[in-house]
């Protein structure tokens, strides 16, 4: 299959190697394919299909865009509008962006490439015989345009008439087709602008403002040859506000002697970032907006370590942008995001600046406009995200900007510019539009462009089954050939109340002999979905459905998760079964796997089953309630079983909020907020969840030991736990931490004799909670056997199989148990690469929607507590959760939130201690104390001294896990998302007093990591929490740690996590 070998040469000058001479060599292939779904002459065609990769649809027509279009239009290219399909990337092109360092552009093609929605593929036109363009020319640039021709052309030939190539370009008149007559390798040569006219033009605003804004760029890499382009890049060195970032000959060798070090940076203030390392050294700060060098919030960056005593550079302000009129209070607030106290440790105090980006994230923005006063056309955008720097951009028609939420895009940042230079993108809506507020969430977290754009495409929708009024669907013959026949069983579902998406139903039975026949019967979505369809791939690429406080966008489309696929009542469904034969001390002596046909005696909500299990009728008819008691009753006393094993074995009980809101079926306004009651039946439906899903993960890794996509939780490392083991400390309480065991048995202890004050246990579990590191699934091949654990659930395999309705992961583990079931171990599930690549998409996709939920759940926070102040304050009971460097977070259990109560100005030059907190009325909320004469923090304490004019107390202390009065209050400037601050009313005081001090392991092993695997999952709110009826029964409950510290901590079902 190897031909002739061709030879690129290439010259680079550096600081330490001087001029270098690159030789690339490369052997030509003519086995190369054109990935064309219905091609059968190219015989690898059938392999790319086998490994889930995109294919060209043909008949139709096939877009083949070169180096200007693709280096200056990417985010066109990246919509999902329908004439945005079926492209192909030529190997000219990618090497070209190569050439310019253009690494962001080649990722987002690499990223539409693996879309297989989008079918689109790259074409190693460079390495393939009949592609191969040998002559060179005056310039690359022209051999490149006539390399990205001769690739059409072979396309045009090689499919005939039932494609239509259009090569888009910047460059139309350029294209020359010389004396070749073959018509059947005529192309037709597009320019950009005219097939977005003709073909897009829902897209020809978003065309014309990229066009506008890098009119004067460099964003087109064929408008320069090489030699002109480094003219111009030294040039701009020359001027530069920032320090030249390293070239990558100067970076590899840094990081090879030592003295660079690479990793992500997270910007935790405008102008204050942290370098997170994998080598499980301290993570290394970054302060100042010349130490940060242009790098943004989720970058890969290189940096060089400062020596002790040597200061990073700084801008003479501190490096605080001029925020025009945002007010000084929003300021305060985005301030209030500082690490706590307790974080900095000596440790971690490890300072650095940024000599290189290696890898951009940049991503689309939500902004709004802060417009250039002068009246000319360069403007500020501003994004919602504090941590994003002002983009600038070009915009004529500034007028229709004015109070709109708007996407913008990086395109460079140049080193002699103050902000990164951008474009507009395009309209979202009006500032105080709820529905704009959800589609700049769904930006903000990449889950879509819009709401919109989240509708199934007419593809999908006609592979779905027939369901309607008039004729329901049903399952024929064919749908029930070699099912097991479970319809006679008793089986019963629980779940919220009202909810319509019904994945997962229990059975429990005792045997004659004493012993049990438990069954878990979950919804058989891969019988619907097969690999590779339309659905398959939608469904891959969303990933898991996502939730927000009042609407959700579905994984697949309704009449699946609603209908066919949910275990309703009083009807077939096709299900995927586990059924235990348990002795009568609940150990498995038997387990089976396999498809069925249930048909579900009864939905129950949370509240009739606990109704029922306390003694209560559930309101079912008079023939099925006792069965159904009967039944529940050995089922919760089956569970509290399995989970006090678990809890034995070092099961974790951790907390965070969930918030539950009611609202207005018209005007949508908030009604209610409230947290969630936690039920016992709560903990048993979760746990029958836990044991199925540990079963499904030993019985699939023992048939895919490589492939298998399991769900792993490591164990946290000591440096994550400072925080707690101090704010505990100073309740005399101690945190052993060596072992999952020993933390849930500190735990324990703390909740055993706190019962006083259900907020400092609550707090307590909930900074645990946060210590833990992310869950995340993983293919078994790409790590050891020992890393598999999932610390916080005590358990050795785990994976998750009960909620395939709305995770993707589960029709994956679905599939490789079915397979395993048939003994026919094959398809992509059974490839390391394949389900390696999908556990990573997942991953990031839980993580977005996560966020997603959680800001949501913010946004409405903030509705609500506007609603509830229109007429009179909000004051709540609180309680001090952190010690930051200006202020306190203080946790509001009544509204489920967490808020920055500021104490002292962003710049930390000023005390801002509101007069309300010496008098405890509301009224002096806004009046500050004056004269007050220091400010000291500590990890677990905040002081201030009062004016010496004052009589009495000289000090006021704040300490954590103090009860205090609280104003609610919402900031709301316009520019970014409405953000709810507290204000004290009234002086700090302690629920009780303390225990006796007592000494721990806890003390000893504080700088001591853990041997497990970590995770975390929903306890409640203290003040509604439930009492089990087995008082040596434990809640358990996993929930995943956010990002950051923010407003709320929201939750979610374990069958999530």
């Amino acid at each position: 299959m190897l031909g002739r070998r061709s030879e690129t040469l290439a010259f680079r000058r550096s600081k330490r190697q001087g001029l270098t001479m690159n030789v690339t060599e490369r052997y030509h292939r003519s086995d190369i394919p054109c990935a064309a779904a219905s091609c059968t002459r190219c015989a690898r065609n059938t392999e790319l299909a086998k490994q889930g990769l995109g294919m060209l649809q043909v008949p139709g027509t096939i877009l083949v865009p070169d180096a200007s279009v693709v280096s200056r239009y990417i985010e066109l290219l990246e919509q999902g509008d329908k004439a945005l399909e079926n492209i192909v990337f030529c190997q000219t092109v990618t090497d070209a962006l190569d050439r310019r360092n253009r690494t962001r552009t080649m990722r987002n093609v690499r990223k539409i490439a693996a879309d297989t929605r989008r079918r689109a593929v790259v074409f190693a036109n460079e390495v393939f015989s009949e592609t191969f363009e040998s002559s060179g020319g005056p310039t690359m640039v022209e051999r490149d345009m006539r390399a990205v021709l001769r690739a059409a052309q072979w396309y045009k030939r090689h499919l005939g008439n039932e494609v239509r190539v259009l090569l888009l370009t910047l460059k139309k008149d350029l294209y020359m087709e010389g004396d070749d007559d073959d018509l059947s390798g005529r192309v037709e040569i597009c320019r950009m602008d005219e097939f977005i006219g003709q073909h897009c033009p829902a897209l020809k605003t978003h065309f014309d403002s990229v066009t506008e804004a890098t009119e004067d760029g460099d964003m087109d890499i064929t408008a320069l040859t090489p030699a002109q382009y480094a003219a111009a890049r030294l040039q701009a060195k020359a001027h530069g506000e920032f320090g030249r970032h390293l070239s990558s000959d100067e970076i590899a060798e840094g990081l090879r002697t030592g003295e660079l070090i690479k990793g992500k940076i997270r910007i935790i203030q405008r102008t204050r970032g942290t370098v997170e390392r994998t080598d499980g050294l301290p993570n290394v700060e970054v302060v100042g907006r010349a130490a940060l060098n242009r790098a943004c919030s989720g970058d890969s960056v290189v940096v060089r370590l400062l020596g002790h005593g040597e200061a990073a550079a700084q801008d003479a302000d501190g490096g605080n942008e001029d925020e025009g009129d945002l007010s000084d209070r929003e300021d305060d607030l985005a301030d209030a995001g500082d690490e706590p106290v307790g974080q900095q440790t000596q440790a971690a105090a490890v300072r650095g600046v940024v000599v290189g980006v290696a890898q951009r994230s940049w991503r689309p923005y939500v902004a709004t406009l802060q417009a250039d006063d002068s009246g000319g056309a360069r403007h500020l955008a501003v994004p919602v995200d504090i941590n994003v720097p002002k983009i600038r951009i070009h915009y004529l028609d500034v007028g229709v900007l004015e109070g709109q939420y708007f996407v913008v895009a990086i395109d460079s940042w140049p080193s002699d510019s103050q902000y990164p230079q951008g474009h507009f993108v395009r309209i979202l809506g009006p500032v105080g539009s709820l529905d704009t507020q959800v589609d700049a969430i769904l930006v903000e977290r990449q889950i879509a462009p819009s709401q919109a754009t989240l509708r199934f495409s007419e593809a999908v929708m006609r592979e779905m089954p027939e369901n309607s009024q008039e004729h329901p669907w049903t399952p024929s013959e064919a749908d029930l050939d070699g099912r097991r026949d479970l319809r006679d069983w008793l089986v019963f579902s629980i779940d919220p109340k009202g909810c319509v998406d019904i994945d997962d139903a229990m059975s429990m039975r005792r045997l004659d002999d004493g012993g049990f026949e438990f069954g878990v019967h979950i919804a058989d979505v891969a019988h619907f979905i097969a690999p590779g369809t339309a659905a398959d791939q939608e469904a891959r690429a969303r990933g898991t459905t996502v939730y927000l406080a009042d609407r959700r966008f579905n994984m697949i489309p309704e009449v699946l998760s609603e209908h066919v696929c949910s275990l309703h009542e009083n009807v077939d469904r096709l299900a995927v079964s586990v059924i235990w034969q348990l002795d009568s001390n609940l150990h498995v002596r038997d387990v089976w796997f396999g498809r069925s046909v249930i048909r579900s005696a009864c939905e129950l909500s949370y509240e009739q089953a606990q109704a029922m299990l306390d003694g209560h009728s559930g309101g079912l008819s008079e023939g099925l309630e006792p069965c159904v008691h009967d039944s529940l009753v050995e089922l919760t006393a089956a569970m509290r079983v399995l989970r006090k094993r678990r809890v034995d074995a070092g099961a974790l009980e951790l907390a965070s909020t969930e918030i539950k809101f009611g609202f207005d079926e018209v005007t949508s306004e908030v009604t209610e907020l409230s947290t969630k009651k936690s039920l016992e039946v709560h903990r048993v439906v979760e746990e029958a969840m836990v044991f199925a899903n540990a079963a499904v993960a030993r019985r699939i890794h023992e048939a895919y030991p490589k492939s298998a996509l399991l769900r792993r939780h490591r164990s946290p490392t000591g440096e994550r736990f400072d925080r707690l083991v101090r704010a505990v400390a100073s309740r005399g309480f101690a945190i052993d931490f060596s072992s999952n065991a020993a933390l849930a048995q500190s735990l324990q202890t703390i909740s055993r004799e706190r019962t006083d004050d259900p907020d400092l246990v609550f707090l307590t579990k909930s900074m645990a909670t946060l210590a833990m590191q992310e869950a995340d699934y993983f293919a078994t091949g790409d790590c050891q056997i020992s890393a598999y654990a999932h610390y916080g659930l005590a358990l050795d395999f785990y994976t998750h199989f009960t909620s395939p309705i709305r995770r993707y992961a589960d029709v994956v583990v679905h599939r490789q148990l079915l397979e395993a079931v048939a003994g026919a171990c094959g398809g992509l599930v059974a490839s390391q690469q394949w389900v390696g690549d999908t556990a990573a998409g997942l991953n990031e996709r839980n993580r977005q929607s996560k966020l997603a939920q959680r800001e949501s759940a913010e946004l409405f926070q903030s509705r609500y507590v506007v609603q509830k102040t229109t007429h009179e304050p909000l004051v709540c009971d609180g309680v001090v959760a952190e010690i930051r460097t200006n202020g306190l977070i203080v946790y509001v259990s009544q509204l489920g939130l967490r808020g920055p109560v500021h104490l002292r100005d962003s710049l930390k030059q000023h005390i801002k201690l509101p007069l309300s907190v010496i008098t405890a009325r509301v009224t002096d909320a806004d009046e500050l104390v004056d004269g007050c004469e220091s400010f000291a923090v500590e990890p677990t304490s905040l002081s201030i001294g009062l004016p010496s004019s004052r009589p009495g107390e000289r000090l006021l202390s704040f300490s954590i896990f103090d009860h205090i009065r609280v104003l609610v209050r919402v900031q709301d400037s316009g520019r970014r998302r409405p953000q709810v601050y507290l204000t004290i009313v009234g002086r700090p005081h302690s629920k009780s007093s303390l225990p006796k001090s007592r000494s721990g392991p806890g003390a000893a092993n504080q700088d001591r990591s853990s041997a497990d695997k970590p995770v975390a999952d929903p306890v409640h709110a203290p003040q509604c929490a439930h009492t089990l009826t087995s008082t040596d029964s434990h809640l358990y409950a996993v929930v995943e740690k956010f990002a950051a510290l923010s407003v709320l901590e929201t939750s979610c079902e374990i069958q999530q996590l």
